[in-house]
């Protein structure tokens, strides 16, 4: 990583993907939090 700061140039990184396909598919708490486990935001995704 230090190499990879140092060289200031993308070029000195691994490739970078696009990220199609990837979504979050919302948060999941574990029930002690109390918090709910779904988020109605999210629902219109496969």
């Amino acid at each position: 990583m230090r190499e990879v700061l140092a060289a200031r140039s993308r070029d000195a990184a691994s490739p970078t993907f696009s990220p199609d396909g990837l979504y979050f598919p919302g948060p999941v708490y574990e029930d002690h939090w109390g918090l709910p486990a779904e988020v109605p935001a999210y629902h219109w995704l496969p």
